[in-house]
């Protein structure tokens, strides 16, 4: 019983520092062009995880399935050992990037968990190698790519929508006002503290933008951590019956609540590099980048691929950097986005497959 709440107080801790390395991903256009201040575009971007979390009790079943035994060979066991040493990769290294600033892939960490315990236990034999190739590799590599494509496309296509919108010029308004809303500098036919129509769409889609990309973080994400404490359950039957709709509802729920806590504790470090460092963002920018993001996000959830929100979100980003031919405001953003994506799956597996073996030789 005892090993059961261990395993369960690593789910949450997981749980906790995706919220606080992730929440950044939905909310960082609002902060970065300026229509929204830090703490306001985390509590927007934390309702809109939650919501995305709790909708994953029925529509992200696919990802619970591929995250609790798509991976792994029929004959594996899988024990309390296995699970401990899993989540313990994937959570030290997480809560490591946060406490750096670095925005890292919880699926790559948890991916990287999952290979480092399972070479240490059982060998390369007990990995179901097709199933990491084609439904974790790929669209981890490819998602990115994607989105760097679908976000220059797009970008493109609201230059024709900019020849309609109010340029910038000195003296009709203040630039980062211009930049929040390119409507403010269009004449003005209102009394004071009044939006205009147009101006009033433009903040609406924008802010709905940046909630559809949290709700399909919530959505993919809340799925991949809630299986492992489904697969706890399962070796402990007397204590809950997880096929049951109610005891297979509620780990979700509690990763969703976790992760919600975790995105209001800590999100503010990621987010000054999301929002800041990546690319200067305009209004335009900003809502083609949820726009990309949101969309590949939701499109992979039901399909069971666990793509990360952390790479697509930055591959939208680096789509409107090129799309722009736009310097990123810190020379080394991009190097540490890169950084990030490249380490994390080795350094999870690594310390999964220490924390494994130091387990099974106590």
């Amino acid at each position: 019983m005892m090993s059961m709440i261990a395993v369960f107080v690593l789910v949450l801790l997981l749980a906790w520092a995706n919220g606080a390395n992730d929440i950044a991903k939905g909310v960082a256009t609002l902060v970065g062009n300026g229509t929204a201040s830090a703490r306001r575009a985390i509590l927007w971007g934390t309702l809109w995880t939650l919501l995305g979390g709790l909708t994953a009790i029925v529509w992200g079943t696919a990802l619970m399935k591929t995250f609790s035994s798509g991976y792994l060979s029929a004959d594996f066991h899988v024990d309390v050992i296995f699970l401990a040493a899993t989540l313990g990769g994937a959570a030290l290294w997480v809560f490591a990037a946060t406490r750096l600033g670095l925005p890292v892939s919880t699926t790559h960490a948890l991916l990287g968990g999952v290979v480092g315990a399972t070479l240490v236990a059982a060998g390369p034999s007990a990995l179901h190698a097709g199933a990491v190739t084609q439904k974790a590799l790929l669209p981890l590599l490819l998602s990115p790519l994607i989105a760097i494509g679908l976000c220059a496309s797009l970008l493109l296509v609201t230059r024709y929508v900019a020849k309609r919108v109010p340029a910038w010029t000195p003296g009709c308004c203040d630039e980062p006002e211009w930049r929040r809303n390119p409507y403010a500098c269009a004449p003005q036919r209102k009394t004071p503290g009044q939006l205009s129509r147009p101006e009033r769409i433009w903040s609406t889609l924008h802010w709905l933008s940046s909630g559809a990309t949290s709700f399909a973080r919530g959505l993919n994400d809340v799925p991949k951590i809630a299986a492992f404490l489904v697969l706890a359950l399962a070796l402990y039957p007397n204590v809950s019956d997880v096929s049951t709709p109610l005891n297979s509802a509620w780990p979700v729920i509690a990763v969703a609540v976790t992760m919600a806590g975790g995105s209001l504790w800590g999100g503010l470090r990621i987010l000054n590099v999301m929002a800041h460092r990546v690319t200067p963002l305009d209004a335009s920018s900003g809502l083609v980048a949820n726009v990309g993001t949101s969309a590949l996000v939701l499109l992979a959830s039901p399909l069971g691929l666990p793509v990360s929100t952390t790479h697509v979100s930055a591959g939208s980003l680096m789509g409107i950097r090129w799309t722009q031919k736009a310097r990123p405001n810190h020379a080394d953003a991009l190097k540490m986005i890169l950084f990030g994506w490249v380490v994390t799956l080795p350094v999870a597996a690594a310390i999964a497959a220490l924390a494994s073996w130091s387990l099974n030789h106590i």
